[in-house]
């Protein structure tokens, strides 16, 4: 056996070592990719179960002509929710804590705070004209409607 089949042994083997050692990272780090979505999924899914709401009051109140949703919102679940990503649909017309048509939107007294811990109380007013019915939807998609009295 000359030189020219031993070096040709080597290159062949080196090109396999080297070919092995890019699929198993690049397989690697799929396999991270898709157990840290799972996780990721997983939590997600934990808040989910985890949050509940109930809308306690959705009434109308007149003022100077100008109608006006109350809103109160109950957090009832263990997951503290945020108020920025709190949505309300107000006949299917999106609502959020930047619309003009929101007057006020605070937990408690706090109209600052992003924290609706639970057992606290959303508490909303939206100028509206003559709604039936009311949605909100909280950043991990549990929502709860009811009709405005």
């Amino acid at each position: 056996m000359g030189f020219s089949v031993s070096g040709a042994t080597v290159i062949l083997f080196l090109g396999i070592f080297i070919s092995f050692g890019v699929a198993y990272s690049a397989a690697n780090d799929g396999f991270e990719r898709v157990n840290g979505a799972f996780e990721d999924n997983s939590e997600d899914e934990l808040t989910r179960q985890n949050t509940a709401i109930g809308i306690g009051n959705a009434s109308v109140a007149t003022q100077a002509g100008q109608s006006y949703l109350n809103l109160t919102v109950n957090n009832t679940g263990s997951s503290t929710l945020s108020v920025n990503d709190t949505d309300i649909l107000i006949d299917g017309t999106y609502t959020n804590h930047t619309s003009d048509n929101m007057v006020r939107l605070e937990v408690g007294d706090d109209t600052e705070t992003d924290l609706w811990l639970p057992g606290e109380t959303l508490h909303a007013n939206v100028s509206v004209n003559n709604p039936d019915r009311v949605k909100v939807v909280t950043g991990p998609g549990v929502s709860d409607s009811e009709e405005v009295n």
